[in-house]
């Protein structure tokens, strides 16, 4: 099989899988669901699950598998990984990527369209897709920024980060990448309770990939100490 992994890649596909504590045997899944007129609408995953049919190879001591209808499509494809001012997350360079015709805003002087700004590359495959839809994969990449920023954000009573504090509960992330969060505090009398939820939604939409950000307040389980990491607890000495 002949879609492989840059080292940056693997290298970021590692960390999510202990990251998240993954079983050792999951592969990662790469597909195609349709097109736009950018290109391909790739899908990106981690899952135990393969099937008999399924096209397979290895790259970068990562397992790849791909259904058989979306591999001629996507043979000799390389994945990346880039951390950029302007995001960060997984880029294909597929020599079977061409532009679909797409009806000009202005013609040129010539008559002919224009070509559209970002997407893929015609068929040399040598610029990487600016708008891929991935799933899976993708937002396991942003689960983790958001993460990361969390961690940026103390309780002003416990000095120790409301991430690891364990005061997050959920975080969803919406196809169109909006991000809701279900968050407590420690108590419902805490004097923050006003101000802590649009301060965490604020702090999560300076990440670039995220379009928008919710944060709702609930009480319900209530925090307790056991919620919190082991690296919190250490901080504050009750391990």
């Amino acid at each position: 099989m002949a879609v492989t992994l840059t080292p940056r890649a693997a290298q970021e596909i590692k960390a999510i899988i202990k990251d998240q504590a993954m079983a050792d045997h999951v592969v990662l899944r790469v597909g195609i669901k349709g097109r736009n007129m950018h290109g391909f609408n790739y899908i990106l995953d981690l899952t135990e699950v393969s099937a008999d049919d399924d096209v397979t190879g290895v790259s970068q001591d990562i397992k790849v598998v791909c259904d058989p209808t979306s591999f001629p499509s996507l043979d000799g494809t390389e994945i990346d990984f880039k951390d950029e001012a302007g995001g960060r997350g997984f880029t294909f360079k597929n020599p079977h990527a061409t532009r679909l015709p797409v009806k000009p805003a202005a013609e040129s002087s010539a008559g002919t369209a224009s070509p559209a700004a970002g997407g893929e590359s015609v068929a040399d495959g040598t610029k990487a897709p600016s708008s891929p839809e991935f799933s899976g994969l993708h937002d396991k990449v942003l689960e983790a920024e958001i993460i990361e920023k969390l961690r940026t954000i103390f309780d002003p009573e416990i000095p120790v980060n409301i991430y690891d504090l364990g005061l997050i509960y959920k975080i969803t992330i919406l196809p169109e990448r909006e991000v809701v969060i279900d968050m407590t505090l420690t108590a419902p009398g805490c004097p923050v309770a006003g101000s802590m939820p649009p301060a965490v939604a604020a702090a999560v939409e300076t990440i670039a990939a995220v379009k928008g950000a919710k944060v709702n307040l609930v009480w319900d389980p209530p925090w307790s100490k056991d919620r919190m990491s082991e690296e919190a607890q250490l901080a504050l000495g009750l391990m």
